[in-house]
């Protein structure tokens, strides 16, 4: 029935689909984007601060470890020979109170003599540090600078890895110009970094430096050389002897929280695009529905009047002198007789009857419309043979009569009076067509009925 109109509109609906999903892709990519970028945004400021905390914890931690072995370190200064005496007990105190301090060692002369606890560092005791060029520099640095000097993190004679802190003594305090020896405290090095958050940071991967001297290439000693290549954060280290650097490059690509942003996000527009199109499919179908309803007779399921007239204005005014055809008129006879005494149910049946057989025999070239009631029109294109049409009128109309419809125990034989009317590029109007075409209907029917009065 509307084959080209349907074409059509499916064709404009599959293009809007089309645009449609093209730009839903690009919003929902925009949105998923975005929302990521905030998400990374935001964990790149959760990481900023905490690993400003990280800083924080192992500065402080170094210093009140350091500051606490510093009373160590005065006791030597002031008496050498009681701080031997009473090496244990001192050293017991000190280990109480710090936290990461594992070992503390008594060295005149830079040779170790004494060191707390022993059990598990007895390797320690009787070690020259000017066996080991390495070891001996921090201690004369310390010596240089009369003051402590954070050294490490170096392997330790006892085994495992250390910070040590390295305080001179001088036996002429304050003068310090003779130098006695040194004392030595041991920070555990690798608990010192777990327990400070460095080993278990996430969503960064960090390194850390030193400088101990001016003319000295900075030394990585904590994760990867690459990760001070353009680092996303840097944070300087401040201890009691200088100054470490601490550099950290995001890694959060791949972070869990992120893919769950980028996964949810991607569901929640899928689903929220895919209800959106739904509705409006939803919407299109009630439309065509509608659309449909408007232009198609409910029983017969064929063009109605509405569809018919607005085909034929469009005929008339669009297709001017070049637009050829013809207008059947066909009227059921008996329809009103068969209503009376068959029931309405039998006439719906008839149109319904008579429908299929017009489609049938005109569907290569007609268009069938019931215009009302058991009034039907066909719509001929491109002919305008008078012969021609009145041998199709004759065909249709042996068709129909010899076409019976069986309703219970009764047979109803279809009778049609069809009349027609041509357009031929003339001036004239639809309603004027419509005239001209019942009018040849209803003299059709009065010759019927004379031909079989007579």
């Amino acid at each position: 029935m509307h084959l080209g109109s349907n074409k059509k509109h499916l064709a404009i609906f599959s293009l809007f689909s089309l645009l449609f999903m093209i730009v839903a892709t690009f919003t929902v990519n925009m949105i998923c984007q975005y929302l990521v970028e905030n998400a990374i945004s935001k964990e790149k400021e959760d990481i900023r601060k905490n690993l400003s905390l990280v800083r924080f914890n192992f500065e402080a931690s170094v210093y009140m470890d350091t500051y606490l072995a510093d009373s160590l370190a005065t006791v030597t200064t002031i008496d050498p020979e009681f701080a031997r005496e009473n090496w244990a007990r001192i050293a017991t105190k000190l280990l109480a109170k710090a936290k990461y301090v594992r070992s503390v060692a008594f060295a005149p002369n830079n040779v170790i003599t004494l060191v707390y606890p022993e059990k598990g560092n007895e390797r320690a005791i009787g070690f020259d540090f000017r066996t080991q060029p390495e070891q001996l520099k921090t201690v004369l640095l310390a010596k240089e600078r009369q003051g402590v000097f954070i050294a490490g993190p170096v392997n330790l004679v006892q085994g495992g890895v250390g910070l040590i802190a390295r305080y001179p003594i001088f036996s002429d305090s304050p003068l310090n110009t003779d130098y006695w020896g040194a004392v030595s405290v041991v920070m555990d090095y690798e608990r010192l970094l777990d327990e400070t958050g460095l080993t278990r940071f996430q969503g960064a991967n960090i390194a850390l430096r030193k400088q101990v001297l001016p003319d000295e290439t900075s030394q990585v000693f904590y994760g990867e050389e690459t990760v001070f290549d353009q680092p996303d954060i840097q944070y300087p280290i401040q201890l009691p002897s200088g100054t470490w650097q601490l550099a950290a490059k995001f890694d959060i690509d791949n972070h869990e929280q992120i893919q769950h942003i980028n996964n949810i996000s991607l569901v929640i527009g899928w689903l929220t695009i895919l209800l959106i199109y739904a509705v409006m499919v939803l919407l299109y179908r009630h439309y065509k529905h509608t659309h449909n309803a408007a232009l198609e007779d409910e029983l017969t399921q064929l063009p109605n009047r509405r569809f018919m007239i607005s085909l034929l204005n469009k005929l008339i005014t669009e297709g001017g002198n070049n637009a050829t055809f013809t207008l059947l008129n066909i009227d059921l006879n008996g329809f009103k007789q068969v209503n009376d005494e068959l029931g309405h149910e039998a006439g719906d049946e008839l149109l319904k009857h008579i429908a299929k057989l017009l489609v049938s025999e005109t569907s290569p070239y007609g268009t069938v419309a019931r215009f009302g009631g058991d009034e039907f029109l066909i719509l001929l294109r491109n002919i305008s043979d008078v012969s021609q049409i009145e041998a199709l009128i004759t065909q249709l109309r042996e068709t129909v009569e010899a076409s019976y419809l069986n309703w219970g125990e009764t047979q109803i034989i279809p009778s049609l009076s069809i009349g027609f009317a041509m357009f031929e590029g003339q001036i004239t109007t639809v309603k004027q067509l419509l005239s001209n075409a019942d009018k040849s209907m209803y003299a059709h029917k009065r010759r019927a009925r004379n031909k079989k009065a007579s």
